[in-house]
C-alpha cells in the first residue's frame, strides 16, 4: 500500500471535532472513537466505533472504554500500518498501561508513526496535582487547601463542611462530587462502597464557588504559547448535566478582566514549561475573587478546542501537528501571537431529559448549529450525551444566548410524545 502523505490517527472518548478539523486542513484522517457520531464518518477514510464494535450501549462500558480505545487503536494501526501520525484525546488521561500497550505495539511492529501527544511520564507528572501545587506554592501562588483523604480521617471535619471529594484520576467533572455536611458524607462512602472504594485514590478539597475557565496553551518543550482563555460550563440544570461538575461546554473568549487573563496566562505558562508539555494542552482553574486556582490540567487536545478554533478562525490541530516539528515552531508561534478572536463562540453539550425515540433525534439532528448527532439506531436514554450546540455570536451575550435558543429547541423536541 502507498505510503499515506499527512496520515493521522485520532483516538478518544469523541474524535469528530479534532477529525473534522484535521481533515479541513488536507489530513487523512482515521478514527478510534466512542459513540461513532454520525457526523464524524464525512472527516474519516476509516474508523473503529467502540460502541459499534461490542454492540453496547454508554452506560454499559462507559467506565471500561479507555481498555477497549488502546486495543481497537492497536488493531486500526494493524489495517493501517502506514499512518504517520497518532494523537489522543480526551479518554485515556489516566489510562498508564493502556498507553503503554499502544506504545508497546508500534515498538513490536516497527511502525514508522510520529507520536504527537506528551510523554507517559510528562502525563503522569502533569496529573499529579500534589506536585503542581507543590511547584505552584513554591513560585509564590495560591492553590485550593488540598489533602489526601487518608489523611482527612484524622481531623475534625466539623468546621470544614462544604469541601469536595475528587477521585485522583479522572476528567470531565465525572468523579468530582460536593460534600455538603456530615449526612452527606456519610451517604457518599455507602454509595462508594458498592464500587469497590479505595481511599488512597481519593483527594478532599477545599470548595471555591467562583467562574470555571480553562486555558488552552501550545507548547514544544521548552516554550509556551496561550491560545485562549475560556470560560467553562459546569453541571448546568438547562443542558439536564447528569453530575454537579460535568463538563457542559464553553464560551470564548472568557470575557474577563484584563488582570484576570494576564495571571491565568502566568499560571498557564509557568506549569507548561515546567511540566516540559508538548502540542496543546488544557488547564482548569476557578477564579474566585479574581484570583485563579488550578483545578486540574488536562495534558492532551482539551474538549474546548473547536470553539477556540471557531473563535480564533484558526485551524488549531494543523498547528499542533506542526508544534512537534522543530522547524515549524517559530511559525506556530508567530500564527498564535497574532490571532484575534474574531467572533466569541459558544459550546453546549445535551444529554438527555428522559429516553429519546429515533424520530426525536432525525428532529434535533436537523437543526442547525447541532454536531456529534447520535445516531437514530442507538438507544439513547435519560443522562447520556445527546449532541453539540457550537454558536458564533459577534459578543459574548449575542452567541451565549444563541446557543441557548437551539437549547430550549431540542428541550421541547425531548419531550415524551413529541
Amino acid at each position: 500500500m502507498d505510503k499515506k502523505s499527512k496520515s493521522v490517527l485520532v483516538v478518544g472518548f469523541n474524535t469528530r471535532p479534532i477529525a473534522y478539523s484535521l481533515k479541513k486542513a488536507g489530513y487523512e484522517v482515521y478514527a478510534v472513537d466512542f459513540f461513532g457520531d454520525i457526523d464524524l464518518f464525512p472527516n474519516v477514510n476509516d474508523s473503529l466505533i467502540i460502541m459499534r464494535e461490542l454492540h453496547s450501549n454508554y452506560n454499559l462500558i462507559r467506565d471500561k472504554y479507555n481498555v477497549f480505545l488502546a486495543k481497537f487503536t492497536i488493531d486500526m494501526l494493524k489495517k493501517h500500518s502506514e499512518i504517520e501520525n497518532l494523537i489522543i484525546g480526551s479518554g485515556m488521561d489516566d489510562a498508564y498501561e493502556e498507553r503503554e500497550k499502544i506504545l508497546e505495539a508500534i515498538n513490536n511492529y516497527q511502525y514508522k508513526i510520529n507520536n504527537l501527544n506528551n510523554s507517559i511520564e510528562v502525563i503522569k507528572k502533569a496529573r499529579d496535582i500534589k506536585y503542581s501545587y507543590d511547584f505552584l506554592i513554591s513560585k509564590g501562588y495560591k492553590v485550593p487547601l488540598t489533602i489526601s483523604y487518608e489523611d482527612f480521617k484524622a481531623i475534625d471535619v466539623k468546621a470544614r463542611f462544604p469541601f469536595v471529594m475528587k477521585k485522583k484520576s479522572g476528567a470531565g467533572g465525572i468523579n468530582v462530587y460536593k460534600i455538603e455536611n456530615q449526612s452527606a458524607l456519610s451517604l457518599f462512602l455507602k454509595l462508594q462502597e458498592t464500587k469497590s472504594f479505595i481511599e488512597s485514590e481519593w483527594l478532599v478539597q477545599e470548595y471555591l464557588e467562583g467562574i470555571p475557565v480553562s486555558c488552552t496553551t501550545i507548547s514544544n518543550g521548552k516554550e509556551c504559547v496561550i491560545i485562549s482563555i475560556n470560560r467553562q460550563i459546569i453541571g448546568e440544570k438547562f443542558v439536564n448535566s447528569p453530575k454537579e461538575f460535568m463538563y457542559c461546554g464553553n464560551i470564548v473568549p472568557a470575557n474577563l478582566f484584563n488582570k484576570d487573563n494576564i495571571l491565568i496566562s502566568e499560571i498557564s505558562k509557568t506549569l507548561a514549561n515546567e511540566l516540559n508539555l508538548r502540542g496543546i494542552n488544557g488547564f482548569d482553574f476557578v477564579l474566585k475573587d479574581h484570583y485563579p486556582y488550578l483545578m486540574e490540567i488536562n495534558p492532551r487536545i482539551p474538549g474546548s478546542i473547536r470553539v477556540s478554533e471557531s473563535s480564533l478562525n484558526l485551524n488549531l490541530l494543523d498547528l499542533h501537528v506542526k508544534s512537534f516539528n522543530k522547524s515549524k515552531w517559530k511559525y506556530v508561534k508567530k500564527t498564535i501571537n497574532v490571532a484575534k478572536s474574531k467572533t466569541f463562540a459558544t459550546k453546549l453539550i445535551m444529554f438527555a431529559p428522559n429516553d429519546l425515540e429515533k424520530n426525536q433525534l432525525m428532529k434535533i439532528n436537523s437543526l442547525e448549529n447541532v454536531h456529534d448527532k447520535s445516531e437514530q439506531d442507538v438507544k439513547i436514554l435519560k443522562g447520556d450525551p445527546i449532541c453539540t450546540v457550537l454558536y458564533k455570536g459577534k459578543n459574548f451575550s449575542e452567541s451565549y444566548f444563541g446557543a441557548l435558543k437551539i437549547i430550549d429547541e431540542i428541550n421541547r423536541i425531548c419531550k415524551p410524545n413529541n
